[in-house]
């Protein structure tokens, strides 16, 4: 029996909170990117608060309080405290971080020049594969861990670490060529619209290197 299918017998281990806690997370990522999305369409509500956002929060926050407490309750199983604490961190950062940009796409779209918006169009394109790609892999590590094939899981994890790498450093790349351009536009663009831009941009950035980080963290449990 693997770790995953035992620890999910015994209520008090931390693991099965934590891993509730990413898919959370995850779903939330995904809700992102449809915002980011549809920020460019003519219909977009920009004015309105996703609704989403209203109950984000506050279910990550029960999921992190019902961790801490199996933490500091006795356990049939080893838990590595550190390492747990650790990646909880982590996901709070990065559900904080969506929290953020996810508010400040409620501001006004800025207006752009036309290859500005290429240009964003083709980044939120790439913020898209690099989510999907993440909750993807993670769900398929998720299943072999709960099957029992821990060889194959530590295998799914590490491609997964390797996928989403190799996807966040060319989303990254592509932010920084994206930021270069605004200020190549500078004299063209509303100075409002510019900050609003650049913000997006930080945050995003800011989000890649939270999900390299999960990763990489995942698979040091």
């Amino acid at each position: 029996m693997d770790l995953t299918t035992f620890t999910s017998i015994f209520s008090g281990s931390a693991y099965k909170p934590l891993s509730q806690h990413r898919q959370v997370i995850l779903d939330a990522l995904v809700l992102l990117n449809r915002q980011l999305q549809s920020r460019l369409t003519a219909d977009d509500q920009w004015h309105e608060r996703a609704k989403w956002l209203v109950d984000f929060l506050p279910a990550v926050e029960k999921l992190e309080q019902e961790i801490l407490a199996r933490l500091n309750q006795p356990t049939l199983t080893a838990q590595p405290k550190g390492l747990v604490l650790s990646l909880l961190q982590t996901q709070n950062n990065l559900a904080h971080l969506i929290c953020r940009l996810a508010e400040r796409l409620t501001y006004r779209p800025p207006r752009l020049t036309e290859d500005l918006q290429r240009s964003v169009e083709q980044l939120n394109q790439h913020f898209a594969s690099v989510v999907y790609s993440l909750k993807s892999g993670v769900a398929k590590q998720d299943r072999l861990g709960i099957a029992g094939f821990r060889k194959q899981q530590s295998r799914a994890l590490l491609e997964v670490n390797q996928e989403v790498k190799m996807a966040v450093d060319e989303l990254r790349n592509m932010i920084s060529a994206c930021k270069g351009e605004v200020f190549q536009h500078e004299g063209e663009l509303d100075p409002l619209d510019m900050a609003l831009l650049l913000l997006s941009l930080e945050d995003m950035d800011d989000l890649t290197l939270w999900i390299r980080s999960m990763v990489i963290h995942m698979q040091q449990l």
